[in-house]
């Protein structure tokens, strides 16, 4: 199976359960992603452009520490 099919397939699993299992499913995942994150700049660099679109509107304080993290 290549990278890219596995991957969607992944993703199309997780939009597959309820909001309550995604959730439960992202307090497990959010954390491996972030140390996975964190060991690549280049990565954070590459994705920081698509999270801050993605917080446009949003009012809350992680925004302000991703805009600052920008700089």
């Amino acid at each position: 199976m290549n990278q890219e099919k596995k991957i969607n397939d992944f993703v199309n699993r997780f939009k597959e359960l309820s909001k309550e299992e995604q959730k439960e499913v992202m307090k497990k995942l959010i954390p491996e992603f972030c140390q996975t994150a964190m060991r690549d700049k280049s990565f954070i660099q590459e994705m920081m452009p698509t999270c801050m679109e993605m917080m446009k509107g949003m009012d809350f304080p992680m925004k302000e520490m991703m805009s600052k993290m920008m700089r």
